[in-house]
């Protein structure tokens, strides 16, 4: 696809509109909440959340430059120009907003603005009744306020001391009632503030919904010596210490399909036969890892002797 309009859109976010190189329809469609890869020009393969609506025949993303990048923001914020080709992937939607009529509430923070932002504009769009609590470094950080301009339904949290985000949080949401679904996206902090303030209202596992988009800042490593058994192969292979399940995979010619390769975008979610799995993603709910019966062999282990998947 070619970039067709770059915009600063906040303080270190950048909005990217991508079309068709050759200007023709987009061959696909999406729901809000969808995401595409980004092969970018450096080898590297991205994921960043779609914040426009299929409607628009074009594909919008926003792009927040980490500090800490490890090579895809600072390529895409340095090297992206008007004109620039990126191969781009089939839209994939891991973060869906549920169907109906009832009252959506997004929470949001800082660059998870982003998918819910797509959520957003569907809701607009419908006449499905909305609530957004957007919350930003500063107002220079706030992306998007341009939308939000004079909408009674969205609250622009700006400047807000960490220490008393969870205080303006119980304070915002409402106690629960049937068809409520609530969606936040953020730092993973941020997050658990979100879900805890919620569940605390009475906001069953059920209508609260979270998208990650940064991997645990030190993730243990897979402890080895364990045999992965591919069943569906029917190839056998021990695991080494600090080699993901994917890759010991790779060693006995099985491939598992894979994107972000660190437990966020549900890309590779494998059926459990045996075995305890060791999560460490963090994609599957804790009633999903609990029950034994997915894993994400991007970054997953064993707490056993053998460890048996469906592929």
């Amino acid at each position: 696809m070619k970039v067709r309009g770059l915009r600063e859109e906040a303080a270190d976010i950048l909005a990217v509109e991508l079309c068709r190189a050759d200007g023709t329809a987009l061959p696909f469609t999406w729901g809000a909440g969808a995401h595409v890869d980004l092969q970018l020009g450096n080898g590297l393969v991205r994921q960043y959340s779609l914040t426009n609506l299929a409607e628009d025949a074009a594909l919008h993303v926003a792009i927040k430059r980490e500090a800490d990048s490890r090579g895809g923001s600072r390529w895409l914020h340095e090297q992206l120009r008007i004109g620039s080709r990126v191969q781009v992937g089939v839209p994939r939607n891991l973060f869906p907003l549920q169907d109906g009529d009832d009252e959506v509430w997004l929470v949001a923070a800082g660059i998870g603005i982003t998918p819910l932002l797509a959520m957003y504009r569907h809701c607009l769009r419908r006449g499905r009744p909305v609530c957004l609590l957007y919350f930003a470094r500063s107002e220079a950080h706030l992306a998007f306020a341009a939308t939000f301009a004079g909408d009674a339904r969205a609250s622009l949290i700006c400047g807000l001391p960490a220490d008393e985000v969870s205080g303006r949080l119980r304070a915002e949401l409402p106690t629960w009632r049937p068809g409520l679904q609530l969606y936040t996206c953020g730092p993973a902090v941020f997050m658990e503030q979100v879900m805890a303030q919620a569940a605390a209202a009475g906001w069953p596992d059920e209508a609260r919904h979270q998208e990650h988009f940064q991997a645990p800042a030190n993730p243990a490593e897979v402890q080895g010596g364990f045999e992965l058994v591919l069943a569906r192969s029917g190839q056998r292979v021990t695991v080494q210490a600090g080699e993901s399940l994917v890759a010991a995979a790779a060693r006995v010619g099985v491939g598992i399909p894979t994107s972000c390769g660190m437990g966020m975008c549900g890309c590779c979610v494998t059926r459990v036969l045996s075995g305890t799995p060791e999560h460490r993603d963090q994609y599957l709910s804790d009633a999903e890892q609990a029950s034994g019966e997915w894993l994400m062999p991007c970054v997953s282990g064993c707490q056993g002797a053998r460890l048996e998947l469906d592929c």
